[in-house]
C-alpha cells in the first residue's frame, strides 16, 4: 500500500498553538513580573485584612471550622511535613504548603507541589537539625513563624485565616534562592537525603548561568521547552510513519485482496502521532519544574490538544473500521450490511463527538452540569425544534426494521425514481437516472409507498420474432425448439418458466412469441444477457435458413368499371360442400398422425435437451 506522508497541516497547527502559548507567557511576564504578580493574584486563603473587614461589615460570616490537628500549629505542620516526606506521602506533604490560589487545577498543585516539597526538604536537610521541641506549639496571636533564616531569606510558616499553619508563599517563591545558598553544604548529621525530583536533578546539571531567571522562566527551562518541542515533532513524525506502515501491512494481509484507500489510512494515523506528541509534551512539562503560572497555562493547552487529538484519532479510526467492514460486506450476498454499516459509522461518530466534548469540558473544569441544566430550561423549545429530527430518526429505524430497500436498489418513492446510494439517520440519498442526487427525509418513508424494482427476483422480456410467410411449418417447429434450447443453455435465464411459440399472424410476418425471464442482479447485466441471447437467435435463424421478415405491404390496383356478381348454381354449392368435408378428413388425418390419438400433457420445463431427449 502506498502511504501518504503529508502531515504538515496538523503539525503546523500544533506549533502555532505552542508558539501562541509561549508568546502569552512572555507578554504576561513583561506586564506583571512574577513576584509582584504572585502577590496580586486573588484567592489567597484568608485574603487581605481590609477585604475581610468589609465583608464582615456587610454580612456576618459563619464560624470557621477548626483546622486539621496535623496543621494546627507551626510544630504540628513541621512534624507533618517531615513525617510525610520520610514516608513518601506526597499528598500530606503538599498539604503543608501554601499553594491555595484560585484558578490552579489539581494537576498543577500536585505537580508543582511535589517539586516544591522536595526542594524544601532538601534545603531543610542542609540548614539545621529540626528540633520539634524548639518550635512553638502555640504562638498566640502571631500570624507567622520563621524557623531559620538563610542569607536573609526566611524559612517561614504562616497562619491562614482559619488558623491553619502552612509554609508561606514567600518561602516557596524563594526556594531557588534558598537552594543556591545551601547546595554546597553537607547534609545535617543523621539525616537521610530525600530523593530529588526530575526538575531538581536537571536544574543541578545545567550551568549556573542558565539557572538565572529570564522572562518568567529560567534560561535552562526555555531551552528545555525548545528541545521538548523539537523532540515532540520528531516523535509525531516517527509514530505516524511507523503506524502507517504497520496498519497498511496488516490490512493488506488480513483483507485478502480487498483494499482500503491509502489516504484513509494516512488520515487515520496522523492524529495518533499527535497524541504521542501531546503525551511527550505533557510528561516533559511535569518534569521541568515550571512556575505555577506557566505550568497552569501550558498544561491546559497541552491537555486540550491531547484530548482533541485523541477524539480525532477515534473519529478517524471509525472510518478505517467502517472501510474494513464495507470491504467484508462487499463479499457477502446480502446487501443489508451495506445499509447497516453507514448507520453504525454515523452513530459511532456522534457518540465519539459527544463523549469528547463532555470529557474535554470535565478535564478543563467546565461546569457541564450547569450547562445541561440550562438546556433543561429551554427543553420545550428544543423539543419543538427537534421534532423533525425525531421523525427522521424513526424513519431510519423503520428502514432498518422493515427493510423496504437496500443500498443499490432501484426504487420509486412517490415521484422520485432512482438508485439508493446512502441511508443516514436524517435522510436517504437517491441517485436518479439523469445523475442528479435527491435527498429524501426519512420521515417520508414512514407513510410513503415504496416500489422496489431492485427486489425483483426475475426481469421479464416479452417480444415477437417475425419470420417470413413462406417459411415451412417444419422449420418453424425446429426454430422454436432451438430457441428453447438457447434459453436452457444461457446462464442468466429462468429455466422453470418460459414460452417460445408461433403466436400470431402479423401483417407481414409469422410472429413467434418470446416470453422469457432473466435472473440478473441489475439492469446492466440484463441488457448484456439480452444482447447475447438475441445475437444467438440470429445465428440460429441463419443456420436453419429461416428468413426474418421485413415489414411489407401489397397494393392491388383495380381497373375497369363496376363488378357484377354472378349467381351460384347448385353444382358449385355441391362442390364447396364436398371440399369442406374433404378438408375436415385431411385435418383429422394430420392431427391424428401427429398426436397418435393421445392428449398431450401440460407444458413442462426441462433444464436441458440433448439429442432430442430431455434431462433434468
Amino acid at each position: 500500500m502506498a502511504i501518504d506522508r503529508r502531515t504538515s497541516s496538523p503539525r503546523r497547527l500544533a506549533l502555532l498553538i505552542l508558539a501562541g502559548l509561549v508568546t502569552t507567557l512572555t507578554l504576561t511576564s513583561l506586564v506583571l513580573p512574577p513576584p509582584a504578580r504572585a502577590q496580586a493574584l486573588p484567592g489567597l486563603s484568608g485574603g487581605t485584612e481590609e477585604a475581610s473587614d468589609e465583608a464582615a461589615a456587610e454580612t456576618p460570616e459563619p464560624t470557621p471550622a477548626p483546622p486539621p490537628a496535623e496543621r494546627a500549629s507551626p510544630r504540628a505542620t513541621m512534624a507533618t511535613f517531615l513525617e510525610a516526606m520520610n514516608q513518601r506521602e506526597w499528598e500530606r506533604a503538599i498539604a503543608t504548603l501554601n499553594l491555595r490560589r484560585e484558578g490552579y487545577s489539581d494537576d498543577v498543585v500536585a505537580t508543582r507541589g511535589r517539586d516544591l516539597a522536595a526542594e524544601l526538604k532538601a534545603v531543610i536537610d542542609r540548614v539545621a537539625f529540626v528540633d520539634l521541641e524548639e518550635i512553638p506549639g502555640n504562638v498566640g496571636g502571631r500570624s507567622s513563624y520563621a524557623w531559620q533564616t538563610v542569607d536573609g531569606i526566611p524559612i517561614e510558616l504562616e497562619r491562614l485565616g482559619e488558623g491553619e499553619w502552612l509554609f508561606s508563599r514567600e518561602t516557596l517563591d524563594r526556594l531557588p534562592d534558598l537552594w543556591e545558598a545551601v547546595k554546597d553544604r553537607k547534609l545535617v548529621e543523621g539525616i537521610e537525603e530525600t530523593p530529588t525530583t526530575p526538575a531538581m536533578w536537571m536544574r543541578q546539571q545545567v550551568p549556573e548561568t542558565l539557572r538565572q531567571g529570564g522572562l518568567l522562566l529560567e534560561y535552562w527551562q526555555w531551552l528545555a521547552l525548545a528541545i521538548l518541542i523539537f523532540v515532540g515533532v520528531l516523535v509525531e513524525r516517527t509514530v505516524t510513519f511507523v503506524l502507517q506502515r504497520i496498519v497498511a501491512r496488516q490490512l493488506s494481509r488480513r483483507l485478502a485482496g480487498r483494499t482500503v484507500e491509502d489516504s484513509l489510512v494516512t488520515a487515520s494515523m496522523r492524529p495518533l502521532g499527535l497524541v504521542a506528541m501531546a503525551v511527550l509534551w505533557w510528561l516533559g512539562l511535569l518534569a521541568l519544574g515550571l512556575p505555577p503560572q506557566a505550568l497552569a497555562i501550558l498544561l491546559v493547552a497541552v491537555k486540550f490538544f491531547a484530548i482533541a487529538a485523541l477524539v480525532w484519532a477515534a473519529y478517524r479510526a471509525v472510518d478505517v473500521g467502517a472501510a474494513v467492514l464495507e470491504s467484508y460486506a462487499a463479499g457477502t450476498e446480502t446487501r443489508y450490511d451495506d445499509l447497516l454499516i453507514p448507520l453504525l459509522r454515523t452513530s459511532a461518530k456522534i457518540f465519539i463527538g459527544a463523549f469528547g466534548v463532555v470529557f474535554l469540558a470535565d478535564n478543563l473544569d467546565i461546569n457541564i452540569t450547569g450547562l445541561l441544566a440550562g438546556l433543561g430550561i429551554g427543553g420545550i423549545a428544543f423539543a419543538l425544534a427537534a421534532q423533525d429530527t425525531v421523525k427522521n430518526f424513526f424513519g431510519s429505524v423503520t428502514v432498518l426494521m422493515d427493510r423496504p430497500f437496500q443500498v443499490g436498489d432501484w426504487v420509486v418513492i412517490g415521484k422520485i425514481e432512482g438508485t439508493v446510494e446512502t441511508v443516514g439517520f436524517r435522510s436517504t440519498r437517491i441517485r436518479t437516472f439523469y445523475n442528479s442526487l435527491i435527498t429524501l427525509p426519512n420521515s417520508n418513508l414512514i407513510s410513503a409507498e415504496v416500489d422496489n424494482y431492485g427486489a425483483r427476483r426475475y426481469r421479464r422480456w416479452k417480444t415477437h420474432l417475425g419470420v417470413a410467410y413462406d417459411t415451412p411449418p417444419e422449420k418453424i417447429d425446429v426454430l422454436c425448439e432451438g430457441i428453447r434450447e438457447l434459453v436452457r443453455r444461457h446462464p442468466y435465464t429462468r429455466k422453470d418458466y418460459f414460452h417460445v411459440y408461433l403466436n400470431q399472424y402479423g401483417p407481414s410476418s409469422l410472429d413467434i412469441l418470446l416470453y422469457i425471464f432473466w435472473e440478473t442482479p441489475d439492469w446492466a447485466t440484463e441488457l448484456r444477457e439480452r444482447h447475447r441471447l438475441a445475437v444467438d437467435i440470429l445465428r440460429l435463424t441463419r443456420h436453419l435458413g429461416v428468413e426474418i421478415a421485413y415489414p411489407t405491404q401489397t397494393l392491388y390496383l383495380k381497373r375497369g368499371g363496376e363488378t357484377t356478381a354472378e349467381a351460384f348454381d347448385d353444382a358449385y354449392a355441391r362442390s364447396v360442400a364436398g371440399g369442406e368435408e374433404q378438408v375436415r378428413r385431411d385435418v383429422r388425418e394430420l392431427v391424428d398422425a401427429e398426436l397418435d390419438g393421445k392428449i398431450p400433457p401440460p407444458v413442462g420445463f426441462a433444464t436441458s435437451r440433448v439429442d432430442g431427449e430431455a434431462s433434468e
